[in-house]
């Protein structure tokens, strides 16, 4: 389960934390409802350790999860009515300098009780870093945890908004039905691409892989956008389609720029939707956005 990916929460998506021990990383922290208190130490860790996110590479801290070796362990509720998610929200921009853009803070209630709350904190990767915390210092997420950033890391972050940041935002994927000769099941898939920075974006590519055996062993066809394909390449188990992008991505722009269509088999339409997964790479400018799924999830 990818988190960060995530829209809508629930408390079941907790649950699964705790019930398979996931563990944190450099993207993910737990806190115990100890974690939030009104004092002026507690309210710099929780400025020490948003900061860090936002200046390394994003992320999520659930408050209300006990850890034990760095797994998820246990319940640490957080009593909703003494910190609020005004509270929370307060805290954070008041502590922090520059102040960071679309945090989001969602609250989960156990039973809907709010003296049993689970805070989610969902921590952009920020375009506007570096960010200093309420005792004047910088921090990054290393490892488990958030620790000071040496000066010549803090001066490079200065100039990240001087550089492109794209994501994989959305993908869709439709059943069209069977071919008119009623042979073929026909497939649509379509990929949406975000410039989520203030720099233009001219040379990106994505890279679409679709594993799945009777891909290479059966008559399956596939086409790219109006027919174009700009390279394919066909292994045992896996189909790899590219599509350089032909048009400058401006800053806070979307686009539908991978456009595939996809033709199997009747006899294969099942064992295709129920064991193919497809896996997403977005290049540009020495970074990489990756993405994956199951077609049974969508169709």
């Amino acid at each position: 389960m990818n988190l960060f990916d995530k829209e809508i929460y629930t408390i079941k998506d907790i649950q699964y934390l705790i019930d398979n021990g996931v563990e944190e990383s450099i993207h993910l922290d737990f806190k115990a409802a100890g974690a939030l208190a009104k004092d002026d130490k507690k309210k710099n860790e929780i400025a020490k350790d948003v900061s860090a996110f936002a200046n390394s590479d994003g992320g999520i801290i659930i408050y209300g999860i006990s850890e034990s070796g760095h797994k998820a362990d246990s319940y640490s509720f957080v009593d909703g009515d003494v910190f609020t998610k005004e509270w929370l929200e307060q805290i954070i921009n008041s502590n922090i300098q520059k102040r960071i853009n679309n945090i989001r803070i969602i609250p989960l209630r156990q039973d809907g009780d709010i003296k049993r709350t689970v805070y989610i904190v969902k921590i952009p990767r920020s375009n506007n870093a570096p960010h200093m915390s309420g005792d004047k210092r910088y921090y990054k997420r290393y490892n488990f945890q958030s620790v000071m950033m040496e000066e010549y890391e803090v001066r490079d972050l200065f100039h990240r908004h001087n550089t492109s940041t794209l994501s994989i935002v959305d993908w869709s994927l439709f059943d069209n039905g069977e071919t008119s000769d009623g042979r073929f099941r026909k497939y649509s898939f379509v990929v949406q691409v975000h410039n989520e920075s203030q720099v233009t974006e001219s040379l990106y590519k994505l890279n679409c892989y679709i594993n799945n055996l009777y891909v290479s062993r059966y008559n399956v066809k596939w086409r790219l956008n109006q027919g174009r394909i700009d390279t394919t390449e066909l292994y045992e188990d896996r189909l790899k389609i590219s599509d350089m992008g032909t048009l400058p991505l401006f800053p806070n722009e979307a686009i539908d720029m991978m456009r595939i269509y996809i033709e199997v088999p009747v006899s294969k339409a099942r064992s295709f939707v129920e064991e193919t997964k497809i896996e997403l790479a977005l290049f540009y400018d020495n970074a990489v956005d990756t993405r994956h799924f199951y077609v049974r999830n969508y169709i």
